[in-house]
């Protein structure tokens, strides 16, 4: 009896620290509540529902529209002014005598003074002021749309990172449900041992506790469940009262190619199979060919928004120099009026009170603010640093940027290595739950060790589950450091 307690004790032990080595593991996706009548929630719906639903989009959308506004009026700006005014004075009644030998004549002032003007002028040349300052108009407007798409971006892959959190919380409380369950059959045969007096009561006092750990655990899943699908709801926009109720419609199975790097991975790579007996999801998918990282790069570089911003940036400062000396040249201007009035100031002798004359004039005019050179001189040097420190900005997100690319591609290849090895553990777990099922049959097995079979096999599996969810992050994350847009169009979910 002595011999057979220490038995069970040795396998309590073994079932303690599987049990604790399976609890950061996820669960079963099916099991995700799904609301009555709705339809599973897919990842590329959660990013189409979140980018048309958080606020966030909405204010960078706003802001691009004001700044293209405001682009525009420095574009109009170029155009020539002209201004038109209409006035009505009423004039007290004065008579004038005037004397011409010795005749005196009175004459009486005229009480209505009507005045229509149309004044144009066009600067010539102004240093190149106007045209410089459309252009920098411009290129803030352009630099407020490749922010709205850098908001865009981050929303779609915040969404994208907490949909398969969510996936990953849905599946550790099925598994935690599941190791409940093995903790109460364990329970339940400890319990029939130490009836039988092949269990001692310690033996039976640890099944408790183990139960009533995993029972917590579960607890503890299902919080976190109810918080990771609470945080995607208000992401995708829907009703957060209460507790959230979606089904996630993922499919653990990933093309051994992610479709979004297909076009920079080398025509001659393969995939390479993790695992030559089965190719199911929980084997461990087949690894993808190896990503060129100077293509991923270089392609980072052209289409990362933050490089681009970069670039505008500098354009941007050169802009600024280029207003910043306008003052240092002289502006030429023409200018053009047309005065039709009642009486004309141009007209002496006007006694006509309804007679209207029109009169025009043109003109040219050339200034030149030589006090200001010397501050104006300083203006252009202080805005000649700036587009130094632009430039060298704009060489330092480049660093930033490959360095980024670089992290990614090396996180996402030791997902990919983790899940090949962790594919190849499934098909021995599984085979040595079928032959501990079989001795237990034939009597040269017991209960416990079909559970100890069944609680590696569950271990091995959900390993490889969880594994395959951090290489779906990992792959959102490489293609935000590539600047590939995530699952699908930016700009067309935008609205534009």
């Amino acid at each position: 009896m002595r011999q057979k307690s220490f038995s069970a004790n040795g396998i309590a032990v073994a079932f303690l620290l599987a049990f604790i080595s399976l609890r950061s593991l996820p669960a079963r996706a099916e099991d995700a509540p799904l609301s009555d009548g709705e339809a599973p929630l897919s990842v590329e719906d959660a990013v189409a529902r979140s980018l048309a639903a958080d606020p966030r989009a909405e204010s960078a959308r706003r802001d691009w529209l004001a700044s293209a506004a405001k682009a525009e009026e420095a574009r109009l700006r170029e155009l020539p002014s002209l201004s038109l005014s209409a006035g009505y004075t009423r004039l007290s009644n004065v008579v004038s005598e005037i004397s011409l030998g010795p005749t005196t004549m009175s004459i009486d002032s005229l009480d209505n003074i009507f005045t229509l003007q149309a004044n144009a002028q066009y600067p010539i040349f102004a240093g190149f002021r106007y045209a410089e300052s459309a252009r920098l108009a411009g290129l803030q407007e352009r630099g407020k749309e490749i922010a709205e798409e850098m908001t865009l971006r981050a929303i779609a892959f915040e969404t994208e990172r907490a949909y398969w959190e969510a996936e990953r919380a849905a599946r550790n409380e099925r598994m935690l449900a599941e190791n409940l369950e093995l903790t109460r059959r364990n329970r339940a045969i400890t319990e029939r041992q130490a009836a039988e007096g092949s269990a001692l009561a310690a033996d039976l006092l640890v099944a408790g506790m183990r139960c009533d750990q995993a029972e917590i655990d579960l607890g503890n899943a299902t919080a976190a469940k109810e918080r990771a699908f609470l945080n995607l709801a208000l992401l995708v926009g829907m009703d957060t009262q209460g507790s959230p109720r979606f089904a996630l419609s993922s499919d653990p199975a990933v093309p051994p190619v992610p479709t979004r790097f297909a076009a920079l991975t080398p025509k001659d790579a393969e995939a390479t199979p993790a695992n030559d007996t089965d190719s199911s999801p929980a084997n461990g998918p087949e690894s993808s060919p190896a990503l060129d990282a100077d293509a991923l790069i270089a392609y980072a570089l052209s289409a990362r928004p933050e490089t681009r911003a970069a670039a505008v940036s500098v354009e941007a400062s050169r802009a600024a120099k280029k207003v910043a000396e306008a003052p240092l040249y002289p502006t030429l201007a023409v200018s053009g009026n047309y005065t039709y009035a009642d009486p004309n100031s141009r007209v002496y002798f006007q006694s006509d009170p309804w007679k209207f004359t029109g009169t025009w004039s043109l003109g040219v005019a050339l200034s030149w603010d030589v006090g200001g050179i010397p501050a104006n001189l300083a203006e252009r040097d202080a805005q000649r640093e700036s587009v130094e420190k632009s430039v060298a900005d704009g060489k330092r997100q480049e660093e930033l940027v490959e360095l980024d690319v670089r992290n990614c591609l090396i996180a996402y290849g030791r997902t990919e290595s983790d899940l090949a090895l962790l594919g190849r553990m499934v098909a021995p777990a599984r085979e040595n739950e079928r032959v501990t099922a079989e001795r237990v049959a034939a009597g040269s097995a017991n209960a416990v060790d079909l559970l100890a079979a069944e609680v590696a096999r569950l271990r091995s599996e959900y390993a490889v589950t969880n594994r395959e969810i951090d290489r779906r992050i990992a792959e959102a994350d490489l293609a935000r450091a590539c600047g590939i847009a995530p699952i699908g169009d930016i700009a067309s979910r935008s609205g534009r």
